[in-house]
C-alpha cells in the first residue's frame, strides 16, 4: 500500500459548502432586516467570499481582513445598516456551523477507506465552524484527527500547513501522504508546495494552471479504484 495517510479537504470535497453557505447567508440577511433574500444576493455574496478566500490563500490578506471585509460590502450594496464588527460576523459563523450536508458518497467512502488508511481533515476555515460540521455530519468516528487553518496557523497552499500536520502526525515521510481536494489552488498547489502527492476531485479536467495533480477523480467513489 503506497499511502498511509489521507488528508481530505473538507468544503466541497466531503461537506457541501454551497448548501451550508446558502443557508447561513439567508438566515443572516433575514435576521438583519432583509425582507426577502434573492438568488442575486446569494450569488454576489458567494462570489465576494470566494474572492477573499483566494486572496487569503495567496497571502494578500490576513484571516482578520477576510472576516472584517465580508459584510460591510454586502451591507453597502443592499442598504443594510452595518451593526459593527463581529455582530454579523459572529452570527454568520454560528449559522454556517449548522450546515453539515455531505457530498455524494462521502460518508461511505471515508468509512471504507478508514479500514485501510489513517484519515485526517485538512481544511482552510474556522475551528468553531468546521469541528461542529464534521461531528454532525457523522464523519468523526472514521477520522484520526483534523487540521484547520485557524488552529494550524497556516492556510493551504502554504507548505507550513502540511508541515504542521506532519509534525502532529509524527511522520515526515512525504511519500506516505496523499491530499485529496476540490481546489487546484489550495489542495493541489498546497500538496505540490509540501512535496506530497495530490488528488483533485473535479468533474472538469484542470487546464491553464501550469501544474497538474497526480490523480483526478470525478467523484469520491472513484477513489476506491486505486486506494
Amino acid at each position: 500500500m503506497k499511502y498511509e495517510y489521507l488528508l481530505f479537504d473538507c468544503d466541497r470535497t466531503l461537506l457541501n459548502f454551497n448548501s451550508a453557505m446558502r443557508g447561513a447567508i439567508t438566515k443572516l440577511l433575514l435576521k438583519y432586516g432583509v425582507p426577502e433574500v434573492t438568488e442575486e444576493m446569494i450569488s454576489f455574496y458567494d462570489s465576494w467570499n470566494n474572492s477573499l478566500w483566494a486572496k487569503l490563500e495567496s497571502g494578500d490578506i490576513t484571516k482578520e481582513e477576510l472576516v472584517y471585509s465580508r459584510f460591510p460590502v454586502i451591507c453597502s450594496r443592499y442598504d443594510i445598516p452595518y451593526p459593527g464588527k463581529m455582530k454579523m460576523e459572529t452570527d454568520y459563523i454560528v449559522f454556517l456551523s449548522e450546515g453539515h450536508e455531505l457530498m455524494p458518497d462521502a460518508l461511505d467512502v471515508v468509512k471504507e477507506l478508514s479500514g485501510r488508511y489513517k484519515i485526517f481533515i485538512a481544511s482552510n476555515g474556522f475551528i468553531e465552524v468546521q469541528e461542529r460540521r464534521i461531528k454532525e455530519s457523522g464523519l468523526r468516528p472514521y477520522l484520526c484527527g483534523s487540521f484547520v487553518s485557524e488552529e494550524v496557523g497556516y492556510a493551504k497552499p502554504d507548505a507550513g500547513f502540511f508541515e504542521a500536520a506532519m509534525k502532529q502526525i509524527g511522520d515526515f515521510d512525504k511519500s506516505r501522504y496523499l491530499i485529496i481536494g476540490d481546489s487546484m489552488t489550495a489542495d493541489v498547489q498546497g500538496g505540490i508546495n509540501a512535496g506530497i502527492d495530490t488528488c483533485l476531485v473535479s468533474k472538469k479536467k484542470p487546464e491553464g494552471y501550469g501544474y497538474e495533480p497526480d490523480y483526478v477523480v470525478s467523484g469520491l467513489k472513484e477513489l476506491l479504484n486505486f486506494l
